[in-house]
């Protein structure tokens, strides 16, 4: 008010202002502070909110403008107390004012907008990379939804049905092409830096092209992207119901954190043109490693299963898929150490994924001889064998249960990362060729003998969901979350020339209760928890520990250098105490001899009892930590043992 009554006086009067008029302007001020401010209040102006930018709310600042201004004119020249002031003073005070209340509501409209655009940016980073197939009326308003923030989606592009809207931009968002003609799509999608999670179709799949939209969910199909239709704007926990009984889940719904992306450019590099074997090819990790390998171009496949069945199944995923990817299939178990050396000795693989293993807690609690025959002396013979080929990189599958464990199949598992460990020292002091990783990560949302399965079989079946205890928490990943990493940690390991004898550890974020997950997939399947499905709490199994870790206490912890991974160093066991270590626990497992198997594996461990009684348990002493730089592999001077890393290497 103050700008615009003296502005008005000054510009109304021009070049013919006096110091009569200048005389005057203190008492209009302060005049118009006392007339039109109340007029104002009571006009309802100061209820306006400053972000009311819009046509409606500008307009109605002019009533209690046009008022305050005309009781202005009265007092001033109406009753004759300033008649020095010119009759134009007051229409341009009221244009003054209108464009000084337009002009703040715009500026605060303004920043409040860029402040929201910078938070949903920021959120549109973190969402599911999507591609949306069709572009219409529903793809306007979901791409509107996307950039204000209100979906938990990122599209990265779009396919159109017009053959002329290519190479345009969509709401900024490039047109990857048609759908008449997906070839081209796929070649640009196979060639960006992150993969689509999700292909949303906005029609119906009949809308769309048959011969195109086929070759692209078979595309879809091979690199894991689920195809749906178009989401609700702001669906963020979809409801699962089919024909009245609960629709399959994707484990990816039920995560609540937003997975990591990767680097797509180098796994291309790393693995394109390699001789690659994976061992338990048929099982939850082992085929999805298979599947994004295959997806790489390597130069052939290796595929080694124990399950009849497994193998049957992953070989016709790679047939239908891959048939162009060569690759060979041997029924084996890694406890077969002689055949498992005429396999590597016969395609001389240049990478190794080690992804068999028991994993079942209360089973391998049940069976420990087992559990050491497969995770330990298993890993001990594809370890040796990888060596005596010279591949390139092994990498050893782990598991947060052999983070200070109190079960048998977590003490199997750290005796493996404990063996890759040492032979990666060997590789460093011998200056051998050949890497040795572990990457180590925790339950697989949607893996064989999962939760989510389990769940939803409960709940068709109206319930109860069976959980432990309500305060058992744990760590999730989905599988292809799991394995993009792995593959990572890998081909970053293989960069990093002098880091060795680390545990890569993946981000899984904060842990999960396990009641917490239960409720969740039951409001998913449209229900109440409690209500529509109860939830009992059977008591801990065998073995099982309350919450898991990711990091031993004796763990030295850095950071791996790139995103999603970090770094554990654990104390090193030397290589000549393991060999000779396995070698009793080997005798005791193929024996039958539980205790001796327990009481080997409380020696090897650090904390772990193996339910023996506290008498019998002798836990390995822990060397004290050394720094990274200077830590050397502890091991006596024993000549057949450096005769065999020269052997091998």
């Amino acid at each position: 008010m103050l700008i615009a009554s003296s502005s008005a006086v000054i510009l109304a009067s021009g070049a013919h202002l006096s110091t009569t008029e200048l005389a005057v302007v203190p008492e209009f001020v302060i005049a118009s502070l006392l007339v039109v401010m109340p007029i104002l209040t009571m006009s309802g102006f100061y209820r306006q909110h400053r972000h009311s930018a819009t046509m409606p709310g500008l307009l109605s600042l002019l009533p209690g403008s046009l008022f305050g201004v005309g009781a202005c004119w009265f007092l001033a020249r109406g009753i004759g107390w300033l008649p020095e002031l010119p009759v134009t003073t007051f229409p341009i005070m009221l244009l003054i004012m209108l464009t000084l209340f337009v002009g703040a509501r715009v500026t605060a409209l303004t920043r409040e907008v860029m402040r929201r655009n910078r938070r949903h940016a920021a959120i549109a980073s973190q969402g599911e990379p999507v591609v949306l197939v069709g572009l219409g009326a529903t793809s306007d308003l979901f791409m509107r939804a996307v950039h204000q923030g209100l979906s938990p989606y990122k599209v990265v592009g779009i396919i159109d049905d017009s053959m002329e809207s290519t190479d345009l931009l969509f709401h900024s968002v490039p047109i990857l092409g048609s759908i008449r003609d997906p070839k081209p799509i796929i070649r640009k999608l196979m060639t960006a830096e992150e993969l689509p999670r999700c292909l949303l179709l906005t029609e119906t799949v009949t809308h769309f092209d048959r011969e195109g939209i086929e070759m692209l969910r078979n595309w879809a199909e091979a690199q894991g992207i689920k195809v749906r239709s178009l989401p609700n704007l702001t669906e963020e926990q979809p409801t699962f119901r089919m024909g009245g009984n609960v629709a399959t889940i994707d484990p990816e719904d039920v995560l609540t954190r937003p997975q990591k992306r990767v680097e797509m450019q180098l796994l291309r590099d790393t693995y394109r043109g390699k001789r690659v074997l994976v061992t338990g090819a048929g099982g939850s990790i082992g085929s999805e490693l298979v599947r994004q390998l295959a997806s790489l171009n390597p130069a052939e496949l290796v595929l080694v299963e124990n399950s009849e069945f497994n193998a049957y199944q992953v070989d016709r995923l790679l047939g239908r898929h891959f048939p162009d990817v060569p690759r060979a299939l041997h029924l084996c178990c890694i406890r077969d150490r002689v055949h498992l050396q005429s396999i590597f000795e016969e395609h001389r693989p240049d990478m190794v994924f080690n992804a068999a293993a028991l994993k079942h807690v209360p089973l391998v609690e049940a069976n420990p001889c087992e559990g050491v025959l497969t995770n330990v002396i298993g890993t001990r013979n594809v370890c040796d064998a990888a060596r005596s080929v010279g591949v390139k990189a092994f990498v050893q599958v782990s598991t947060d249960k052999a983070v200070n464990t109190t079960n048998i199949m977590g003490a199997t598992k750290r005796v493996a990362e404990f063996y890759c460990q040492a032979q990666d020292l060997i590789t460093r002091d011998l200056g051998c060729d050949t890497r040795f990783f572990a990457v180590r990560f925790g339950n697989v949302l949607g893996s064989s003998g999962s939760l989510i399965p389990l769940f939803q079989e409960q709940i068709a079946r109206g319930g109860p969901l069976t959980v432990t205890h309500p305060d058992m928490e744990r760590y999730f990943m989905t599988i292809r979350e799991a394995v993009e990493l792995t593959l990572v940690a890998a081909a970053q390991g293989l960069r990093s020339g002098d880091d060795n004898g680390r545990i890569y550890v993946l981000d899984m974020g904060q842990p999960v209760r396990i009641v917490d997950l239960a409720e969740r997939m039951i409001r998913m399947a449209g229900k109440e928890p409690g209500k529509d499905v109860k939830i009992d709490f059977i008591g801990i199994r065998p073995g099982e520990k309350l919450f898991e870790e990711l990091f031993d206490r004796t763990e030295v912890v850095q950071p791996a250098g790139f995103a999603g991974v970090s770094c554990a160093i654990p104390n090193a066991v030397p290589m000549s105490r393991l060999r000779a270590a396995l070698l009793k626990l080997e005798r005791s497992a193929r024996s039958g001899d539980e205790q001796s198997v327990r009481r080997g594996l409380a020696d090897l461990v650090p904390g772990f009892g193996g339910a023996l009684p506290e008498a019998e348990v002798r836990p390995f002493p822990a060397p004290k930590p050394q720094p990274a730089a200077s830590r050397q592999l502890s091991r006596p001077p024993v000549e057949a043992e450096i005769e065999r890393g020269k052997a091998f290497a």
